[in-house]
């Protein structure tokens, strides 16, 4: 059974929030922690809702209802979220509360934000949908996880529209820490293409979902082909001949793009660039994490960006490793490591 991407709605550092198309250039930055641009909630949420939701509640809750909007989906029939670390600000404000008040008189609001499936429960609340309702937190492999589990419902249930989707966030008090562990670059480091491969990463944040449904449709932006995953593998070796099976098996050629999890970190992007040698060097190749950060959810964006490069045709040039931007695209192969640990690989096909 065929699975199709009907919408997607997306908020990242990029202007992509209320995007039917692909932004015709990509921000450019020299930070090493990119921030996700927020729409003004005033007109997407009910105010006094949005006032006791954190940064991260109110991106979820936005990107979700943009995308059932575009579907003209009002309920849908399952809500799969994902995240890596959930609704850090909540999970902060408690705690500083536990210090400062030493453990006296707390209030339990940032406490009961604070769990990962706040966002998909504060969907389903304004939705009123009792449907099956779930979150997936993975580490890397967070949405991907959400991905499958939203596929498998649809093939039971083949009349279904699935709203999945990912968020993500990175606090001033979780970067601060990223930085003395010494994840991100310097921030005297820019993220331009092709990023600088020096220690470290860039930070990013953001949150996507998508509206799935077997049926197939005109406006219907990507056909999901194959989603794959795997973990902990013993070397190099082990992750080449993993995606070399892959490719062979979905006979990815010069017509298809291969888009990846480029960081700038010169040791976690060594193995793709000898993969993109060894496996793939007479196929286009581009990257997105120079546009939205590391994260563990980062996948999303890039699902995003990939079905609406399926649906308009266009390779853009700001996500190419030097390589020209024509020529049609069939479909694109993500492949995306987080921290030499998890390994995902989807495919998507223009409808």
């Amino acid at each position: 059974m065929n699975i199709y991407i009907r919408s997607a709605s997306c908020i990242s550092p990029q202007q992509t929030f209320g995007a039917d198309r692909l932004p015709a250039e990509a921000i450019s930055f020299s930070v090493n922690r990119l921030q996700a641009i927020e729409p003004d909630y005033k007109i997407h949420l009910n105010i006094p809702a949005a006032r006791r939701m954190s940064r991260l509640i109110k991106m979820g809750v936005c990107a979700a209802l943009s995308c059932l909007r575009d579907a003209n989906v009002k309920v849908p029939d399952a809500i799969i979220c994902s995240t890596g670390l959930g609704c850090m600000e909540d999970s902060e404000k408690f705690l500083a509360s536990l210090i400062v008040n030493n453990e006296h008189t707390l209030s339990p609001t940032s406490f009961i934000f604070s769990t990962h499936n706040t966002v998909a429960g504060q969907i389903a609340l304004l939705l009123q949908c009792n449907n099956y309702n779930f979150t997936h937190t993975h580490r890397g492999l967070s949405f991907e996880n959400a991905l499958l589990d939203a596929i498998l419902f649809i093939k039971d249930n083949p009349a279904s529209n699935v709203l999945v989707g990912s968020g993500d966030e990175v606090t001033n008090t979780s970067f601060k820490i990223l930085e003395r562990l010494g994840v991100v670059k310097k921030e005297t480091d820019s993220n331009s293409l092709p990023i600088n491969q020096t220690s470290g990463t860039i930070a990013g944040e953001g949150s996507a979902f998508f509206t799935l449904t077997g049926k197939n449709d005109e406006n219907n932006l990507a056909k999901i082909v194959a989603v794959e995953s795997f973990s902990n593998p013993g070397n190099d070796t082990e992750v080449s001949e993993k995606v070399a099976d892959f490719i062979e098996r979905h006979k990815i050629s010069s017509g298809d793009l291969i888009l990846l999890g480029l960081n700038g970190d010169v040791d976690g992007d060594k193995i793709y660039h000898e993969i993109a040698e060894n496996q793939f060097p007479n196929i286009r190749t581009g990257s997105y994490k120079h546009l939205c950060g590391e994260y563990h959810t980062s996948t999303s964006f890039a699902c995003w960006l990939s079905a609406l490069i399926l649906k308009e045709q266009k390779n853009p040039a700001y996500i190419l490793s030097g390589q020209s931007a024509g020529g049609s695209i069939s479909r694109i192969f993500i492949f995306n490591q987080y921290k030499g640990r998890e390994f995902s690989q989807l495919l998507l096909e223009k409808c």
